[in-house]
């Protein structure tokens, strides 16, 4: 596959008025919560005459600096119009979200005084887990909430987003899968539904994204779109016609392959109508693939085909906990040149080191998906560099302050070598002091400035920074 014209989406607008005001209150927030914590650290057992004073005062903290946060973020031109419906519910639903988390901060400050920690002792520890879960659980699913109500409409992704769509199709069922591979648990599954953590169509859509914007036919009567692909909805009697006209002016067009009448349509039309470089088959899932797909596909891609389907599980109860990683839970199948399939199976085990963080942010399915994606990309001629768009800005302010003073946001960033410079020198003040600052400048700079100046990718062996320009310079 030729590469694309590369026709980047123009970068936000920012406004350092903004940024500033949201520093500003970030900042007072922060000050007068230290200052709540000196306090109560001191009078420390407090009477609830002086506790309900000082709850309320840090909860009027914590909304000062949701609000600063949310300012901060309209300044670096990374939210929606506020006339957006859709948006104000989204803020609404943010501002709710910190307010449930003030009481995990209040316990926190409270906890981390070595006078008041001695006389709370291990008696609060057990009620403190269970509502530190239940909180964490409510937290979560607003914040998933509110990404819902922020998500773009297709249209609107395309309108953004110069280059040729990447069109995601696949059975309305898969929509509520939260993982690749539940091991043929029920009660697995339902934790994981109720968790609702990143999905394999979000972390398919987070990779294709380097090619398009990713767009689907979204679910008719669904009340929020899910996460992933953004969704354009469509009359029953229209849908057909749209996803045709999606496949001609789509630069890669992927099948979630399933059983649905739907599905199955698409499919006869992908093969009829696209060439197959711009055609992926994804076969994902520990269950066995139904008859019907394996008697329309097996002719099309021969051998191919049985080297992307799910691996039976093993018998025994022990395979509900203990699962082979080496096990195939399903795999990519792509054309070459010639026409000739090529399959990139999907298992738990190798992945890419560079991916193992992932599954510390709860997303189980991103390191398989992501190693099998890799070889797609180099089959394709696509390639995979760590665009500075897929750099989060936000993630690397976040790590200066949490994990600054050992380097983490230079390791995110790609720089190694200032990385382990702060690593080496952890336990001096230096580090932490640089790293605070290193996050007032990543907000401070505009997007163009912040991935020419601080962003290092790598693509193989070599190295490139991101131009003003979204251009490559090597």
């Amino acid at each position: 596959m030729a590469a694309p014209t590369d026709r980047r989406p123009p970068p936000p607008k920012e406004d350092r008025r903004l940024k500033l005001l949201g520093m500003a209150l970030v900042a007072a927030a922060g000050l007068a919560i230290g200052m709540l914590s000196e306090r109560a650290a001191g009078q420390w057992p407090l009477s609830a005459e002086r506790l309900v004073p000082f709850a309320l005062a840090l909860l009027v903290a914590v909304n000062v600096a949701a609000l600063g946060l949310l300012v901060l973020a309209a300044g670096c031109g990374s939210t929606g119009s506020l006339r957006k419906p859709a948006r104000r519910r989204a803020i609404a639903l943010q501002l709710l979200l910190a307010n449930v988390m003030a009481p995990g901060l209040l316990y926190g400050l409270l906890e981390g005084s070595f006078n008041v920690e001695s006389e709370i002792g291990q008696a609060w520890d057990f009620g403190v887990a269970i509502a530190g879960s239940a909180l964490f659980l409510l937290s979560w699913r607003l914040w998933r909430r509110s990404r819902q109500h922020d998500a773009p409409s297709a249209d609107e992704a395309m309108a953004l987003d110069p280059r040729p769509p990447v069109l995601y199709l696949r059975s309305f069922r898969d929509d509520d899968e939260t993982q690749v591979d539940d091991a043929g648990s029920a009660l697995m599954r339902r934790y994981m539904q109720l968790l609702r953590p990143p999905s394999p169509e979000q972390e398919m859509a987070d990779v294709l994204g380097r090619v398009g914007p990713v767009v689907a036919i979204g679910k008719p009567g669904e009340p929020l779109p899910q996460l992933g692909a953004a969704r354009l909805y469509v009359d029953h009697d229209q849908w057909q016609g749209r996803v045709m006209a999606l496949m001609a002016k789509a630069r890669l067009v992927v099948v979630r392959v399933g059983a649905s009448p739907g599905v199955l349509w698409e499919i006869e039309q992908a093969l009829a109508h696209l060439p197959r470089q711009r055609l992926v088959f994804a076969i994902l899932g520990g269950a066995a693939v139904a008859p019907e797909l394996v008697a329309r596909l097996a002719p099309v891609l021969g051998p191919t085909f049985e080297a992307a389907l799910p691996q039976p599980r093993g018998p025994g109860w022990k395979t509900l906990w203990i699962r082979d990683p080496r096990r195939r839970i399903g795999g990519l199948v792509c054309f070459g040149p010639d026409g000739s399939a090529h399959a990139a199976p999907v298992r738990l085990w190798p992945i890419a080191w560079g991916d193992v963080f992932l599954f510390a942010l709860m997303r189980q399915s991103a390191p398989p998906l992501r190693y099998a994606w890799r070889r797609v990309f180099q089959r394709l001629g696509i390639p995979w560099l760590d665009d500075a768009r897929r750099r989060s800005r936000a993630l690397a302010v976040v790590l200066a302050l949490v994990f600054g003073w050992f380097g983490a946001h230079w390791f995110y960033l790609g720089n190694k070598r200032r990385g382990a410079l702060h690593a080496l020198f952890f336990w001096l003040m230096v580090p932490l002091l640089l790293a605070f600052i290193d996050a007032v400048r990543f907000v401070w700079a505009e997007r163009a400035e912040f991935e020419a100046r601080f962003v290092t990718l790598r693509d193989g062996g070599g190295a490139a920074n991101i131009g003003a320009h979204g251009a490559l310079t090597r």
